[in-house]
């Protein structure tokens, strides 16, 4: 259907609908999607990174900020003393977070005498994550950078096997062996938990390829709904050519003012030797009724991406570092990371 034989009222929506490509709020959402599906954990709820001052203002930003997994909020209250007062502060700090079956048993310190403990377990397992409210930026963690504590953890464990948030499931496991933990504070004065040191550590993830594109679908709806386009599916096909390097490529269908537009996103992500990520051959076609049309205004957005170098992970304590990292696909996306101080 050609644009010039629509309706009036449909034409002002089809120039608002490129506008809203234009100025790629959503499109930014898609198209980090194409190019790295390995960052869907950081797709809309990561905290914002620490400034620290030894870093360059210029330094780029890592595609995936290990503070949601190594950050835990300790309530409201004073800055624990004890393995029973942490315990009690860890429950109340992710209580507004995540919903776990049974609080009481879901964190476990034992051995050692406390701040030098033998192990500790923080269980999410079968914990049913809120819903974050993308205009409250108040749930975001910035610490102080003032350590009042320290917890030495000879084995530290953190688990949620799985996960659950909306609708999809996902498997994460944190350890970290000889590790240091600091006990300080937000930029609201409320304590928190941080993961600061460790002689070793592994991350590893996964997630169906229906649940990842469950939650891709969802963030990108919301995104897009602010401006009237409605997006119908989301398709992700991972190819794994080595453990370093992969080929993605998301189908989007979509449709603005009811008429159908189709995107084929396609990328290739490498990691080297030093744990930076490159995208590469990012491209976009367009097929259905104004697919083309809509990836004419994508490709801008799209190039400021393509050839991009950025670290892939960056952990809140300038001290760990991403030591390797490795992906694997069958019917889930498997990451694993190895890391340490």
């Amino acid at each position: 259907m050609a644009l010039q034989t629509l309706p009036r009222r449909v034409g002002r929506s089809l120039v608002r609908g490129a506008r809203a490509v234009r100025s790629h709020r959503w499109a930014r959402g898609l198209t980090v999607a194409s190019a790295g599906v390995l960052m869907m954990m950081g797709a809309g709820a990561a905290p914002a990174p620490r400034k620290l001052a030894s870093h360059a203002a210029s330094e780029p930003k890592a595609w995936i900020d290990a503070k949601s997994f190594s950050v835990f909020p300790l309530g409201d209250g004073a800055m624990p003393d004890d393995a029973q007062s942490l315990c009690a502060a860890l429950q109340e700090g992710w209580k507004t977070a995540i919903v776990v079956p049974d609080p009481e048993k879901a964190v476990i310190i034992a051995g050692g005498v406390y701040p030098s403990v033998a192990s500790m377990l923080i269980d999410f397992s079968d914990g049913r994550v809120r819903p974050s409210d993308r205009n409250n930026k108040s749930g975001k963690i910035e610490i102080n950078n003032k350590v009042e504590r320290n917890l030495q953890v000879e084995h530290l464990e953190v688990r949620g096997e799985p996960v659950l948030l909306r609708s999809t499931r996902m498997n994460m496991r944190l350890t970290a062996d000889t590790a240091q933990i600091d006990l300080e504070r937000d930029r609201h004065g409320k304590p928190v938990m941080m993961l600061a040191k460790a002689k070793s550590g592994t991350l590893s993830f996964d997630v169906s390829r229906a649940d990842a594109e469950s939650l891709v679908l969802h963030d990108a709806r919301e995104m897009a709904s602010h401006y009237g386009v409605s997006i119908e599916s989301i398709k992700i096909i991972i190819f794994p050519e080595t453990p370093r390097s992969i080929q993605a490529s998301v189908y989007v269908e979509t449709k603005i003012a009811f008429i159908p537009a189709g995107m084929l996103f396609q990328a290739h992500i490498t990691i080297d030797d030093s744990m930076n990520a490159r995208i590469s051959g990012l491209a976009c076609e367009g097929d259905e009724a104004l697919g083309p049309l809509i990836v004419h205004f994508l490709r801008p957005s799209l190039a400021r991406y393509n050839g991009k170098t950025h670290p892939l992970m960056s952990f809140p304590a300038d001290k760990m570092k991403l030591r390797d990292v490795a992906v694997r696909v069958d019917d889930s996306l498997h990451l694993t990371a190895a890391f340490g101080s």
